[in-house]
């Protein structure tokens, strides 16, 4: 399922659901990058819907932190799902990927 996009007040919301693994990689790298291309300063990222994450999805999204951060905006994760706290937990990246809220 792709990547969707929606604007709140000043914040770019983009949701990401299914999996964000090395298969869906290549698909999911130039729509996460796409945002880089929206003027929102400020993007928030829900990771909900995500059922799947590797090493793969985490360089994704740490590349689109990185890209958002050299051009002075900022990226948060609003909402992570039990898979993406599983991985985070496991490869110790919770400080750089903060959540506004957790999921259950």
């Amino acid at each position: 399922m792709p990547l969707t996009y929606s604007v709140q007040e000043d914040r770019l919301l983009l949701t990401v659901s299914g999996g964000l693994t090395i298969f869906q990689a290549a698909e999911r790298k130039p729509e996460l990058l796409h945002a880089l291309t929206l003027p929102q300063t400020q993007v928030v990222l829900d990771l909900s819907g995500v059922d799947e994450l590797d090493t793969a999805g985490i360089q994704l999204l740490l590349l689109l932190r990185r890209e958002l951060a050299a051009g002075g905006r900022q990226l948060e994760i609003g909402v992570y799902s039990p898979a993406v706290l599983a991985t985070l937990d496991l490869l110790q990246l919770h400080e750089r990927f903060s959540p506004a809220v957790e999921a259950a």
